[in-house]
């Protein structure tokens, strides 16, 4: 059973309408208002998007989960998962027995296969953009404890550096773009 909660007061139990909800393309539900904060870390997303824009970045990122497109992709499933299976199976013979952190695991694992399905490259090439993102997500954590309008633009410390962190990230994303984009382009 699939369950959707849309507001404290309404529970959603029936998939279809679920689905319905979901794929709206009509533009008859709309998203509740994000804090400004949320948006840093989702900015021009498709979950912060409404109507229009919604619509059109569901068309341009609607190809990339066809059935085909995600079997071309196993390859790089296979590869990310055989990696950490070595890498447990390494610890396991250096220590005979041990604990791991299944959720710190799972976050490699996903990480290494978004980078290499989406961008070519390996988690290790991309740690130093997910180890940003994470310092940038506790930084917006920090603001978010008492959310203050407007405090976002005060010249802090911790605003500094969120600036400094959104614009590593997103130089660093621009360079792994253009990167694979160089590749398709000799090949």
């Amino acid at each position: 059973m699939c369950w959707l909660v849309t507001t404290p007061r309404l529970i959603i139990k029936d998939p279809e309408l679920i689905k319905e909800i979901l794929s709206n393309k009509l533009g008859h539900f709309s998203k509740p208002p994000l804090s400004p904060l949320v948006r840093i870390l989702n900015r021009a997303g498709l979950t912060t998007l409404d109507g229009e824009d919604w619509a059109r970045h569901r068309r341009i990122i609607n190809p990339a989960f066809h059935l085909e497109r995600l079997k071309e992709m196993i390859p790089a499933f296979t590869v990310s998962c055989g990696k950490m299976i070595e890498e447990w199976k390494s610890m396991v013979t250096l220590q005979g027995t041990c604990e791991v952190d299944m959720w710190v695991e799972l976050q490699k694992l996903t990480s290494d296969i978004v980078s290499r399905a989406a961008f070519g490259s390996s988690y290790e090439e991309g740690k130093k953009m997910f180890e940003l993102q994470k310092e940038l997500i506790k930084t917006l954590e920090a603001m978010q404890s008492l959310y203050i309008p407007g405090l976002r633009f005060v010249p802090t410390k911790n605003n500094h550096r969120r600036k400094k962190l959104d614009q590593e990230i997103t130089s660093m994303l621009k360079n792994i773009i253009e990167n694979k984009m160089n590749v398709t382009r000799t090949e």
